[in-house]
């Protein structure tokens, strides 16, 4: 009983640690992996500029989209000359859907803008649900200016 009693101290002690090292683990995993910055967006006076992993980006002059439109069940399909970082597909991919795009989609975020130039159709998606959403709401009043 005596020994029971000296052990829970020790018990005490390598249950902390264990419970450290695995705070530890998740915060470095969040480090890694919890950024949407994998995928950016920015503006210009006459084009948008979206930029992802693998040093892929792409420049959409404002003047050659066709068509902006946005889904809530997009299937990236295959990489046929892209790749995938965490969850983020990028380069060149291909789907029943649409056919050959060029993707910068976090498969994590579940509404894709879906945008159509004469020369190619562009899938991505911006740091979280709601960004997506109000980038699409807003893409259409850019391209229109």
């Amino acid at each position: 009983m005596q020994k029971l009693a000296q052990d829970e101290p020790s018990r005490r002690r390598h249950l902390m640690i264990l419970v450290g090292i695995a705070f530890l683990i998740a915060i470095g995993w969040q480090i890694l992996t919890g950024s949407r910055s994998l995928v950016s967006f920015h503006t210009e006076d006459d084009a948008f500029t979206l930029t992802g992993p693998g040093g892929t980006s792409a420049v959409i002059a404002y003047a050659d989209i066709e068509d902006i439109r946005s889904t809530d069940s997009f299937d990236p399909g295959t990489a046929s000359g892209g790749g995938k970082a965490g969850s983020v597909c990028y380069g060149t991919w291909e789907n029943d859907s649409i056919g050959t795009y060029t993707a910068f989609v976090d498969t994590d975020i579940d509404t894709v803008i879906l945008v159509e130039t004469f020369d190619g159709t562009y899938a991505f998606n911006y740091e979280d649900e709601n960004a997506t959403r109000e980038l699409a709401a807003a893409l259409p009043d850019f391209a229109d200016q």
